[in-house]
């Protein structure tokens, strides 16, 4: 019972001995109370409950039932770091019982040795104990026993034979009511979807195991163990440590079992690395490995022996002794059949690199590099960078680029399994050091273009495709919709009192766990070929007046790779690392001059644009031509304002991810109809005033034909409360939240025709940074005359009626998603929030709550130009290896070719000038980036306006 219904059991054992039971009965309670306590209490505890166990046992004088005890004893001892009392205790169990009590006593020294890292005995054992148990047909031991024996496969890498014993002891598992067994046997498949490669799998059978155990009240820091093993391959190796430290605090707190501890050291440590805490990483694995030692478990020793070694070069400390220590390291990890063997090899062989000891590097790599062909995608990037690494060392640029380029390869189809745009965005750190590799190669041996190509390998990939669609799952819609209430009310709250609102907030942070954990379960679609990045194209849709900008980043300096007139120029230019402080400063400089009085402000300002350009351009600045920009930073960088930087002030300028990325909004075809959604938010300063003289200058374009109830004819009284029930379109809150059908004809890719009219969006010589999906690419890039009679782009004053206006209680989230889905252009005037702690719940309030990046990612297609006149938007969090998370990334993926937005807080007052003059110009014809720049050109002189000014940016190329 202990195992199917914990806390029944505890109670039944303790109101046994509350009576005058036989020593035999009484044998049975304290070793029920000893199980308890050693697996989810206190092991001193349990020792002792265990020791009364083993004498009352003796008392009784059943040999059966005092082996029983031994076996108990014998694995509490052991997880108390007393190895040797442990293994001395089974000793005397085996031979105290016989038969089917036996093989029970075998299956528990078994668990033993897989504790210890010991799996050849704990085969054998587990070997002899399932024949007796299957034959006295023991249903739930033969089930633990085929589950122990899986577990043991997998640590040495054995997956096929593995799953098929946890499908047989999972079919048993049916025929019981052991909840317990039951959560652990989902635990163990989630285990094996990890050691698969299947990540989403493992998060959603983890947290389902997760779920089992708290209904049974039983805390397990094993799964905590499993869990951040997962969550370190998804590249969330803060949140890895987080959880790892907060075990270790709850089980030292209850005096648990001290294997768990030196376990749990061991993931913080390796969190900790992986998360650029080496000095960490080294506290927590010295500890491990003293424990690991003293417990006598060698296997788990040598693993915690790797990470500091890991941790040690990781802290400049290369030397010829670290060299020795992780090739021994290997060694042991190779003899224990450890798939961690390649990681100690490469190591051995990246630091002998190092130290230009090129022969043993040689060797160590040799061995790394045989993993490369087979097991789990990790397993074969290690191998891939160790071949890199072998023929950077060889001299052999060419075998760099290929084994680079094989090994991005795996990991891109790695990264298509994952759903979440987040765990793709992380995935991505896993190449960092083959993209880098490939990088420095190609600069070395191919020149200009070659480095560009490289340098768009690996940037904004996540970008390429749109993240797996949210399922209609009414759990997670259940919990989005409860999170956007509670938000709603502890902002409700703070602006009332002033006073933060802890239960509301934390009831907050619990459901934005689950919004998230539900979303990471998502599997992403089969891999494909993608769109690979072709220079060639890129430079026909440029033609002579575009100039795209890339910098690439190359040992910490910045490399300007200029892109147009048929070429690729490359120029050098600062470092990186004084960029980033040169950019704080700016953007310190622009958050004061968002308020009055900073007027001394404004020289110094610029002042630091022109520092940033010599940073960031260097002589590149010089050979910009006259036409139209196309900056493409790499993610570090984004928060520059790039407008203020003097060479980019007056152009037509707009802002990429990627060059790949501007080529798929350039291929973005407009929606059909000129759809245009105008939503105000609660809370605005302005009060949103920008919004009824953009009602009325598009309702005043064309009078609707038919007269819809959605849209506003001219003069429809706009104002503060004059919203109308009107713009509310019909249908449920939950269609809008749970994914609606797509509208008909609404559309879903490029490929409609071209319907530009005369001086639409053309730059100097007649080039544009509009979409232009039909025609050549030659026509695209240079320019072709429009067809006569074409209509008017999305925007423009041609429409079949007025625009769709959504305020008051009107924008609600999913009213304003279903009027977004589909739409020619959106413009959204609400406070925004960037969360750097969590970027897929940075936000746009609207009245009933945040309207959060996950929300976004539920739209068929996101609206063809958006424009976030919101402190904040153009914010992101830099993750993986050149990625961006936030609220313009998450729109470009899902059909947006265009979006403003901002990079620093700003006076709302400021804004409204800016973005009357803005639309202004799209309904004369303009594009975004064309706009904004005659927009800024428009404000005043003041401090206030220019700085409002610089921090707005068009990203994309609508």
């Amino acid at each position: 019972m202990v195992f199917a219904a914990p806390g029944e059991a505890l109670a039944r054992a303790e109101e046994l001995l509350g009576g005058d039971p036989s020593p035999l009965h009484a044998s049975v309670a304290h070793q029920v109370i000893g199980i308890w306590q050693r697996d989810f209490g206190d092991t001193r505890r349990a020792l002792a409950h265990l020791r009364r166990a083993r004498d009352l046992a003796a008392r009784a004088d059943s040999a059966e039932r005092e082996a029983d005890v031994l076996a108990t004893l014998g694995v509490a001892l052991v997880h108390a770091g007393r190895t040797r009392a442990g293994l001395a205790a089974f000793e005397q169990g085996v031979a105290r019982g016989s038969g089917h009590t036996r093989a029970r006593v075998l299956y528990r020294r078994a668990y033993v040795w897989w504790v210890l890292g010991r799996h050849g005995e704990a085969l054998e054992d587990v070997r002899r104990a399932i024949p007796v148990l299957r034959q006295a047909d023991d249903v739930i031991w033969t089930a633990r026993a085929l589950t122990l024996r899986a577990t043991v496969h997998l640590a040495q890498g054995s997956v096929e034979r593995a799953d098929a014993d946890f499908t047989a002891a999972e079919a048993l598992w049916d025929t019981t009511g052991q909840e317990h067994d039951k959560a652990d046997a989902v635990e163990s498949r989630g285990l094996a979807a990890f050691r698969s490669g299947d990540v989403p799998a493992a998060l959603r059978l983890l947290d389902e195991a997760e779920e089992r155990y708290a209904k049974l009240g039983t805390p397990t820091f094993m799964l905590t163990i499993r869990r951040c093993e997962v969550l370190m391959a998804a590249g969330l190796a803060t949140e890895a440590l987080a959880e790892a430290d907060g075990a270790i605090a709850v089980l030292e707190g209850i005096g648990g079992q001290s294997t768990r501890r030196a376990e749990l050291l061991l993931v913080a440590a390796r969190a900790a690395r992986l998360a650029g805490e080496p000095q960490t990483s080294l506290a927590r694995a010295a500890v491990a490995v003293r424990l690991f030692a003293g417990q006598r478990r060698t296997w788990y020793e040598t693993h915690a022996r790797l990470v500091l070694i890991e941790a040690r070069a990781a802290t400049g400390r290369g030397s010829g002794r670290l060299v020795a220590d992780a090739a021994t390291v290997a060694e042991r990890l190779a003899a224990f059949g450890a798939p961690a063997a390649p990681e100690a090899s490469l190591l051995a062989g990246r630091i002998a690199l190092d130290l230009g000891w090129t022969a043993d590097a040689e060797r160590h790599l040799a061995v790394a590099a045989r993993s490369r062909h087979s097991g789990p995608p990790l397993a074969r990037m290690t191998g891939w960078a160790a071949q890199a690494l072998r023929a950077r060392a060889a001299g052999s640029a060419r075998g760099v680029l290929e084994a680079c380029r094989r090994g991005l390869d795996v990991l891109d189809d790695h990264r298509m399994t994952l759903g979440a745009s987040e765990l793709r965005a992380r995935a991505t750190a896993q190449g960092a050091e083959l993209a880098a590799l490939a990088q420095r190669a190609s600069l070395v041996s191919g020149g200009p273009r070659r480095l560009l190509v490289w340098s768009e390998r690996w940037r904004a990939t996540v970008l390429s495709a749109p993240p797996t669609r949210p399922p209609a799952d009414p759990v997670l819609l259940t919990a989005m919709t409860a999170f956007r209430e509670l938000a709603a009310r502890a902002e409700e709250t703070r602006s009332d009192g002033g006073r933060p609102a802890p239960a509301l907030e934390r009831e907050q942070r619990r459901l934005e766990r689950e919004v998230r954990s539900r979303t990471l379960h998502m599997r992403g679609e089969a891999p494909g070929d993608g769109d690979r990045f072709d220079v060639g194209r890129l430079l026909r849709r440029l033609g002579d007046e575009v100039r795209l900008v890339e910098l690439a980043v190359l040992d910490g300096r910045v490399h300007v790779l200029l892109c147009g007139q048929g070429r690729v120029r490359r120029f050098e230019a600062g470092l990186l690392a004084e960029a980033e402080a040169e950019a704080e400063h700016v953007q310190a400089g622009l958050r004061r001059l968002a308020h009055p009085g900073a007027e001394a402000r404004l020289p110094l300002v610029e002042a630091a644009g022109a520092r940033l350009q010599h940073l960031l351009l260097g002589p590149a600045a010089a050979h910009l031509g006259s036409g139209p920009v196309v900056v493409v930073p790499p993610g570090r960088l984004h928060r520059v304002p790039w407008a203020l930087l003097p060479a980019l002030r007056e152009r037509v300028l707009s802002v990429s991810p990627s060059a790949g990325s501007w080529l798929r909004a350039r291929d973005t075809a407009p929606p059909p109809g000129g759809r245009q959604v105008l939503v105000r938010g609660p809370g605005l300063a302005s009060g949103g005033a920008e919004i009824p003289e953009l009602a009325e200058r598009y309702g005043a374009a064309r009078a609707p034909e038919g007269g819809t109830a959605r849209h506003r004819p001219p003069g429809h009284g706009y104002g503060p409360g004059g919203s109308s029930p009107e713009a509310r379109p019909s249908g449920t809150e939950a269609e809008g939240a749970g994914g609606r059908p797509p509208r008909e004809g609404t559309a879903r890719s490029p490929g409609v025709p071209d319907d530009r009219p005369p001086g639409h969006g053309y730059g100097p010589g007649g080039s544009s940074l509009d979409a232009r999906p039909s025609g050549t690419e030659a026509e695209g890039a240079g320019g072709r005359p429009p067809r006569e009679g074409a209509a008017r782009s999305p925007g423009g004053p041609d429409r079949r009626g007025g625009p769709t206006v959504l305020e008051g209680d009107e924008a609600r989230v999913p009213t304003v998603l279903r009027e977004l889905d589909g739409a020619a252009l959106a413009h959204i005037a609400a406070h925004g929030t960037f969360r750097a702690d969590s970027p897929l719940f940075s936000s746009l309030r609207m009245a009933d709550g945040p309207l959060i990046v996950h929300d976004f990612e539920r739209l068929d297609r996101s609206p063809y130009r958006i424009i976030l006149p919101c402190c904040d938007t153009a914010r992101f969090a830099s993750v993986g290896a050149d990625e961006l998370l936030g609220l313009v990334t998450a729109l470009l993926p899902l059909g947006t070719a265009g979006v403003v937005a901002c990079t620093a807080p700003v006076s709302d007052a400021a804004v409204v000038p800016l973005m009357l003059a803005l639309h202004k110009g799209l309904d004369a014809g303009l594009s975004l980036a064309e706009a904004l720049r005659d927009a800024r050109a428009s404000l005043p002189g003041d401090a206030v306006h220019q700085a409002t000014g610089w921090a707005f940016t068009a990203f994309g190329a609508a």
